[in-house]
């Protein structure tokens, strides 16, 4: 039986090497958003995801799932949710 933690849904934009991301990170209830960045993995998943062009800012593509190679991510920052967060 798989153990399933329960973690909060932060919305983030994510600017790679090639490509602007739209989406959400998974981080524990009380924990930072740098504590999930930081964790020893190779790379950070993203649901609920919109991957858009950097030249045009045209979106190209909506993925439920993508996981990016940290050695690929320029920044990641919190973004404002639908609720206005």
């Amino acid at each position: 039986m798989a153990v399933q933690t329960v973690k909060n849904r932060v919305p983030v934009i994510v600017l790679t090497t090639s490509y602007r991301l739209e989406g959400e990170m998974h981080v524990v209830p009380g924990g930072r958003l740098l504590d999930e960045i930081n964790r020893e993995r190779d790379f950070i998943p993203l649901t609920n995801a919109t991957l858009f062009d950097p030249a045009s800012g045209q979106p190209v593509d909506t993925l439920e799932f993508i996981a990016i190679n940290k050695q690929l991510i320029l920044m990641i920052a919190p973004a404002e949710g639908p609720e206005g967060n």
